[in-house]
């Protein structure tokens, strides 16, 4: 009886001292300290883009921001090369930046990048590796398994990219053998008003009859995890409600509010919360914020560096 005594005695006090280092944790935070982010990079709208989710966290594990960046891939910014100028055509070739790609390569033009050529057979379009060899460049055999797409998935890559493109280096180029010619920055040829489809200067997806636009929904939906990051967005339903916007130029500079007439919307709801957002990937982006929200709530305890 009295071992057993001994032991209960020792476990109270070491829950005890856990439970203080726990609360003197939580105090840093309320100081302003305790805080950690993290982001989780990912192929988004089905492919052909890159979703950056970013969010942090205090150490009460509450969200303190979080935000949606989704960055063009090669097809809504390449240069136009067709006859005409006005469209896309077989052989345009963009330059992106990738820790994993051309290392050994002695050119300073052609290390460290990847670069992309449109390919287009039987009317499909696909963005694939074009790679440097002592002959020149050379297209892959197999371009539907080295798309720009599938290559993204690797979260090295992708974090690369979506660096390169806020900081305007994403770059059109032309190929003459082995001979990189450097051409217009993304930003200058970019084909919807802005590299990241969420910027209120984006055109992507504009507010119109139907559908609050692109940029009304990210913002409905950042607003629906910040108060909800725990909840399971792969169990959703939909719920038929009115949908009444206030314009505000810093979602959407461009938008027009008055073009939105649906009387109502099909509007995703969890756990019998309404969101306010519509479009297809509210549950898929939804998902990875939570991502992000796991890893910024994990560095509270770990140092991952």
């Amino acid at each position: 009886m009295h071992k057993r005594l001994l032991l209960k005695i020792t476990v109270i006090i070491s829950m005890v001292l856990l439970i203080g280092l726990g609360s003197s944790a939580y105090g840093a935070d309320e100081k302003g300290a305790g805080t950690s982010s993290a982001s989780k990079y990912f192929v988004a709208h089905q492919g052909g883009y890159i979703g950056e989710a970013v969010v942090s966290v205090n150490a009460k594990k509450e969200v303190v921001s979080a935000e949606l960046n989704e960055w063009q891939g090669p097809g809504g910014w390449a240069e136009y090369n067709n006859e005409s100028g006005n469209e896309l055509a077989d052989g345009a070739v963009v330059r992106v930046p990738d820790p994993l790609t051309n290392i050994n390569n002695s050119d300073p033009q052609i290390k460290g990048y990847m670069f992309y050529i449109l390919q287009v057979k039987g009317g499909i379009q696909t963005w694939s590796q074009y790679t440097p060899t002592k002959d020149g460049f050379v297209r892959p055999k197999r371009h539907h398994e080295r798309d720009f797409t599938g290559l993204m998935t690797n979260p090295i890559r992708a974090k690369a990219y979506a660096e390169a493109a806020k900081t305007d280096t994403l770059i059109n180029v032309t190929i003459e053998g082995n001979k990189v010619i450097e051409g217009a920055l993304a930003s200058k040829t970019v084909h919807y008003g802005h590299m990241n489809k969420t910027n209120p200067q984006s055109t992507y997806m504009p507010i119109s009859v139907q559908s609050i636009g692109f940029r009304y929904n990210i913002a409905a939906l950042i607003a629906f995890f910040k108060a909800n990051p725990t909840v399971d967005y792969s169990s959703f339903s939909y719920v038929e409600d009115k949908i009444t916007l206030t314009a505000d130029p810093l979602i959407d500079a461009k938008g027009d509010i008055n073009k939105y007439k649906q009387e109502k919307d099909k509007i995703f709801q969890v756990v019998d919360a309404v969101s306010g957002a519509t479009f297809s990937d509210f549950p898929h982006y939804a998902l990875e914020l939570q991502e992000a929200y796991k890893a910024a709530v994990a560095a509270l305890y770990i140092d991952f560096k």
